[in-house]
């Protein structure tokens, strides 16, 4: 059987419809180097909605902790302290050195945890007392932008959190004795303070009562103890995000670029404490008033303002605090 010879014209036609396309090693690479833009646009995008989604939710966690203290000034008729001492002083007795969150725990759905609070004794001396309660963190208190998520415990006993409530113009010196005045413009948390609103005089829309830490993680940083005064604690002596170090215990005072701290006292008596509110969010901090409402405050706010909004009690013709 003879074979059938095409013609020319037709054999390329043949071959044409036998023969595979494939990618040249150049347009290959144009395919990469436009994924490779896309995603390159596409990522900062990303980013930036997942973090204000997460910024959203560090609002929301303001606004349920400024609900809490309302909850706690209606049944108690007065805001919690920003830490407790006991009438007998601050040792390990009568719950001396609980701060704002351990009172606030029964307005935060954690009845369960005050329900075994043993009262018998002081939160500076864990995991001997009170362990449990140091050992747990309300998830209310932690900021989703965290870059730590849930950070480590101090001295792996002491849990730890993000949010902070004014304790005015440092430092903060106030140790152990239960009647001591305040020698320093006050927040409105502070050594057994207990206003009720008729105290904050310059109104509670323009007092500012919790804000943000930055929080460093190392289980050596004291600050964001939830359970221990020298934790949970801001102050408005600097901007927010400020650089300027915090004064912290030498021995728990881990510095870090974006939280730095320097050592100004050895022990719990005396103390020398100041610390700036600062948060992961870009360009600034969230803050929660004193009427339950949330903003966000730039880190550019001038300091004049900024410290105003820490008092409670209105210095003469001051005028009414904006952000």
């Amino acid at each position: 059987m003879r074979s059938r010879v095409l013609p020319e014209q037709d054999w390329l036609v043949a071959l044409g419809r036998n023969s595979r396309h494939a990618f040249t090693l150049v347009e290959l690479l144009v395919v990469i180097a436009i994924i490779g833009l896309l995603v390159a646009l596409l990522l900062p995008a990303i980013q930036a909605a997942r973090e204000a989604a997460r910024r959203s939710q560090c609002l929301n966690n303001l606004r349920q902790i400024g609900v809490a203290l309302h909850l706690h000034h209606d049944a108690k008729g007065r805001f919690p302290p920003g830490h407790y001492c006991d009438k007998a002083g601050c040792g390990n007795n009568g719950g001396s050195e609980s701060t704002w969150v351990t009172w606030l725990l029964p307005f935060l759905e954690q009845e369960a945890l005050w329900d075994r609070i043993d009262w018998q004794h002081g939160f500076g001396h864990s995991p001997l007392y009170n362990a449990e309660i140091h050992a747990n963190t309300p998830p209310v208190m932690l900021c989703p932008s965290s870059a730590a998520g849930r950070p480590s415990a101090f001295l792996d006993a002491y849990t730890r959190g993000s949010y902070a409530a004014n304790n005015g113009t440092g430092p903060m010196r106030e140790s152990d004795i239960y009647h001591a005045p305040v020698q320093r413009p006050a927040g409105v948390f502070y050594l057994n303070s207990w206003l009720n609103i008729s105290r904050i005089l310059d109104g509670t829309s323009n007092t500012a009562f919790v804000s943000e830490l930055r929080l460093v993680d190392h289980s050596q940083d004291f600050r964001g103890v939830l359970h221990y005064p020298e934790g949970p604690l801001y102050h408005h002596n600097q901007t927010p995000n400020s650089l300027v170090p915090d004064q912290i215990r030498h021995a728990h005072c881990v510095n870090d670029p974006w939280a730095p701290c320097v050592g100004t006292f050895v022990a719990w008596i005396p103390r020398y404490m100041t610390m700036t509110a600062r948060s992961y969010h870009p360009g600034g901090v969230n803050l929660l008033m004193g009427d339950g409402h949330v903003r966000f405050v730039s880190e550019s706010v001038s300091l004049g303002v900024w410290q105003a909004a820490g008092t409670p009690v209105a210095a003469p013709n001051e005028m009414e605090v904006a952000f």
